[in-house]
């Protein structure tokens, strides 16, 4: 498994130490040179796709429910 991953600007590894020392995934730093690093696999689509997704199954999470409820008597 891998452990690390070079800096794009220095090269020196980063350690999963140093990104579980990250406040956020939108304010990473590399911990040797301080270049802005940026979560690449969140993309504008997955983000909307996010966006529609989610309602649509705490909807469905919710019908189910009452229809559950309405089946059978407590």
């Amino acid at each position: 498994m891998k452990t690390s991953t070079p800096c794009p600007g220095c090269q020196k590894p980063i350690t999963i130490e140093h990104f579980e020392d990250f406040s956020s995934p939108f304010t990473m730093k590399c911990p040797h040179c301080r270049a802005k690093l940026k979560e690449t696999k969140m993309t504008p689509w997955l983000l909307l796709l996010a966006v529609i997704v989610i309602p649509l199954l705490v909807y469905l999470g919710i019908s189910v429910k009452s229809f559950l409820a309405g089946h059978f008597p407590s």
